[in-house]
């Protein structure tokens, strides 16, 4: 039996808990930032102690990884609704499994020095100071990756929108639609779409019909006109209405841009 150090173990599987936070953020286009995604990979850390309690059973370590990654996702991404908590477990869930399978099969093919498999945790001994080292490699590689990949696919397709109303504040996060050609009808300004959940409007007398075509059909938003609109801290220099839809997003997704916003 191989000596396994608490701090050597702590530390990498917090570094393979935020590798993992991250891949999921990219993937649900959360706007969540490291405040929120280092607590989660120390908490998931904290958790991975559970694989030395005294037993080894499937159904228990299953069920003993599932709830510490739902702790870990509702640290790292909240809780907007329970559809996208259990999306966000389940995609934490999923890669994690994959992570697993892919170290278990390079232990067994391999047998690499110093590699540890225990209850499907891994550990490999090396001294924290290396995996710190090593981690802000990969995060420099990650970094330039994304900037390289940005800059060649364009546009990116998710933005955070920033909505003022009658003196109020509102942060929405939107996807760019090509499709999403809305205007109001006398003013010709573009309308953005936005899930009525995420906007508290209780104005009965400012509003404007606005007619809309789409694939399921067509019909009439409730619209308003936006005191001011930043998209991604970048103010849009032309009206904007607000078209108020109920609960077609699915997703984390709460409103859709259209184009010509993006590239006012």
């Amino acid at each position: 039996m191989r000596t396994v150090y608490a701090d050597v173990f702590f530390f990498i599987n917090m570094f393979v808990d935020f590798s993992l936070l991250l891949c999921v953020k990219r993937i649900i286009h959360s706007d969540k930032t490291l405040k929120r995604l280092i607590p989660a990979a120390v908490s998931g850390a904290v958790l991975s102690f559970t694989v030395f309690l005294p037993f080894n059973h499937f159904p228990i370590n299953l069920l003993l990884s599932l709830f510490a990654l739902s702790i870990v996702s509702l640290i790292a991404f909240g809780f907007k609704s329970r559809k996208a908590y259990i999306k966000n477990t389940i995609i934490l869930f999923i890669l994690s499994v994959l992570f697993s399978g892919a170290m278990i099969f390079l232990y067994t093919a391999f047998k690499p020095e110093g590699m540890v498999i225990i209850n499907n945790a891994v550990y490999f001994n090396i001294s924290p100071a290396l995996l710190i080292f090593l981690s802000l490699i990969i995060y420099v590689l990650l970094f330039i990756f994304n900037k390289v990949f940005r800059n060649r696919t364009g546009s990116k397709l998710i933005h955070n929108v920033r909505i003022y109303y009658s003196n109020t504040e509102y942060n929405i996060k939107c996807k760019v639609d090509s499709g999403c050609n809305v205007k109001e009808p006398f003013s010709g300004d573009s309308v953005i779409i936005i899930d009525n959940e995420c906007i508290d409007i209780n104005d009965k007398t400012k509003f404007r019909l606005i007619p809309f075509n789409s694939l399921g059909g067509s019909g009439m938003l409730k619209g308003y006109k936006a005191e001011k609109v930043y998209i991604d801290n970048t103010l849009v220099n032309q009206g904007v209405y607000i078209g108020l839809c109920d609960g077609i997003f699915k997703s984390e997704i709460q409103g859709l841009i259209p184009v010509s916003l993006i590239e006012d």
